[in-house]
């Protein structure tokens, strides 16, 4: 029914895309805020992105409660950069270095690897995946423990339900026949994938 072209772009072009109509349908690591749900529309989950805290396997840093002093880079507009804004407005006294950048994260964790930073949070499937292929040998993870299971999605234009609709319902049979399993585990190196009882738009949570 649709024919699909694939267009690589920047984090906020994605956004700024979708609101100019350039495109219908984006899909980066992107999660759920209510901001973007009150300007965009969602897709079921496609993955589950559990995070990581990526640091050298030298590095004084152990969990999360010990970041505080130390550097890292973000993407101005992304979860991680916004929970560590406000991680840095609670902790005025000693704040972690946020640099930002426009950087994608394969070279993002190169620059940690060769010990330009300190640390970087984003999601096990991604890390895992580059840290072997990269064979970035001097980084390890930390899980970082959380209540929710965090889920990436599409996200579409206000205006397209139809598609919307449409990209639910494959992603429904794609889950069911375990293609999406078969997929993350082929490229992400597990099973990153959603239940069918977690197949629901955030709203409907």
């Amino acid at each position: 029914k649709y024919k699909v072209t694939f267009k690589k772009t920047e984090w906020s072009s994605i956004f700024t895309g979708l609101d100019s109509g350039k495109y219908q349908l984006g899909g980066n690591n992107i999660s759920y805020t209510k901001e973007r749900s009150a300007k965009y529309l969602y897709s079921y989950p496609i993955g589950s992105t559990p995070s990581v805290l990526v640091v050298s396997k030298d590095s004084d840093i152990t969990s999360y409660d010990d970041i505080a002093g130390h550097s890292t880079q973000v993407v101005q507009g992304t979860t991680t950069a916004a929970q560590l804004e406000k991680y840095n407005t609670e902790n005025s006294s000693k704040q972690v270095e946020l640099n930002y950048t426009n950087e994608n994260i394969t070279q993002v964790l190169t620059n940690l690897n060769e010990g330009k930073f300190d640390f970087k949070i984003f999601d096990a499937p991604t890390v895992n995946t580059i840290i072997k292929n990269q064979n970035l040998d001097n980084l390890k993870t930390i899980e970082l423990k959380s209540d929710e299971q965090p889920f990436i999605y599409f996200i579409l234009g206000q205006d397209q339900k139809d598609l919307q609709t449409y990209v639910n319902k494959r992603l429904k049979a794609l889950q069911k026949d375990g293609t999406l399993s078969d997929l993350a585990q082929k490229y992400l190196g597990g099973d990153y994938t959603p239940a069918a009882t977690d197949l629901k738009i955030p709203s409907e949570k």
